[in-house]
């Protein structure tokens, strides 16, 4: 049994060390995802630990002009436990809850980034979430997201980028995630009502229009009915509004689930309804490209362990016409096409500017017309 110097701390919560997590499910991960954006330039980035495959791993990824291109990464997790650097990637969290620093080393996809992310309001903290599956839980996770700035720098393929203020984004999750780590399938032949899961649309939306922030995410099911629904607005005063609903219309480029605008209303506690209208504010990325659902070049995802040092890095279409949009060896079938829009937001009767505008349809949604 190893210890590491953060042991010295008085925060364990059960009779081992840190690196030991409670449960010995291999789906069990904790990590951050980030992102970066100005008009045209859309930057993702992320950091997990998987202690029960002595996984840590990571992304970084970059989209414009219709073109995704992306790094992955991954090594032992121990015995360097608590580095959070993994390949080309470090994180250094400069101060809690407040600034982080982002570094992408030289590396093979043609990308480098050295950005400092600085808080524009406190953390929201997600509702957890759970979900069984035949009687076992399959996934139990916890969130918090918060809206960020990013100033530094970016070089994409030797053009240099000065990133000034640009909108920016994060989120620090917890938990289970049965679709992360190895495969473990699980069937039955009787499921209970309450198992299913009845989510067939998606949003999560953290945003920035100036003179305030918000975030809010909302799960319907096929018919459109709302399964959940959380959020607020932060002001520069320090004030807040808690959210009660949204209601979307969406544009999609003909024939795809690709989005090209809309708007949205925000319900607040406070009575006030507020109406944001946007459209495209650059390419969108997919997620298998850094990893998820079988993106690795072994069609596996994130959390499992591919040896003592991994890199591997893709270039293809990410425009409407190559939808699905998915790196060159996964399938076409098997490809989810993009789920992480950078939208260009203006709030009726406010101020404007830029959100992480993330959207799936899982299967069917009938108030859009998807079969």
């Amino acid at each position: 049994m190893r210890l590491h110097d953060i042991d010295e701390l008085p925060f364990h919560q059960h009779p081992a060390p840190f690196d030991m997590a409670a449960t010995s499910d291999p789906h069990f991960n904790d990590g951050y995802f980030f992102g970066f954006m100005a008009p045209g330039w859309y930057f993702i980035a992320g950091l997990r630990l998987h202690p029960n495959t002595n996984t840590i791993d990571g992304f970084a990824a970059v989209t414009h002009e219709g073109r995704q291109q992306c790094v992955r990464y991954s090594r032992a997790l121990r015995p360097r436990y608590t580095e959070l650097s993994v390949g080309p990637f470090t994180l250094e969290i400069l101060e809690r809850m407040r600034r982080q620093r982002l570094v992408l080393a030289g590396n093979p996809g043609g990308l480098e980034f050295d950005v400092e992310l600085t808080a524009c309001a406190p953390p929201f903290v997600e509702t957890r979430y759970q979900h069984v599956k035949y009687g076992r839980i399959i996934n139990d996770t916890l969130r918090y997201t918060q809206v960020c700035r990013a100033t530094g720098r970016a070089v994409v393929d030797g053009t240099e980028l000065a990133v000034d203020s640009w909108h920016a984004l994060r989120d620090h999750s917890w938990g289970l995630r049965s679709t992360m780590g190895p495969r473990t399938p699980i069937g039955g032949v009787d499921r209970e009502l309450s198992e299913r899961d009845e989510r067939a649309f998606r949003l999560w939306v953290p945003f920035d229009v100036g003179d305030h922030t918000g975030f809010f995410h909302t799960h319907e099911t096929r018919a459109g009915e709302t399964l959940d629904f959380e959020g607020r607005l932060d002001y520069p005063d320090g004030t807040s509004v808690p959210l009660r609903s949204v209601r979307h219309k969406l544009e999609y480029h003909p024939g795809t689930k690709w989005v090209v605008g809309g708007s949205f209303e925000l319900l607040g506690d406070d009575g006030g309804v507020r109406l944001y209208r946007f459209a495209s504010g650059g390419t969108p990325a997919d997620v298998q490209g850094v990893g998820y659902y079988g993106g690795w070049h072994d069609r596996g995802s994130a959390g499992v362990y591919r040896g003592p040092e991994t890199i591997e890095h893709d270039r293809y279409s990410a425009s409407p016409e190559a939808q699905p949009s998915g790196p060159d060896h996964v399938p076409v079938e098997k490809r989810w096409g993009p789920t992480e829009f950078p939208i260009a937001i203006r709030c009726e009767g406010g101020g404007e500017g830029m959100a992480h505008f993330e959207h799936t349809i899982f299967g069917g949604y009938d108030p859009y017309g998807f079969g």
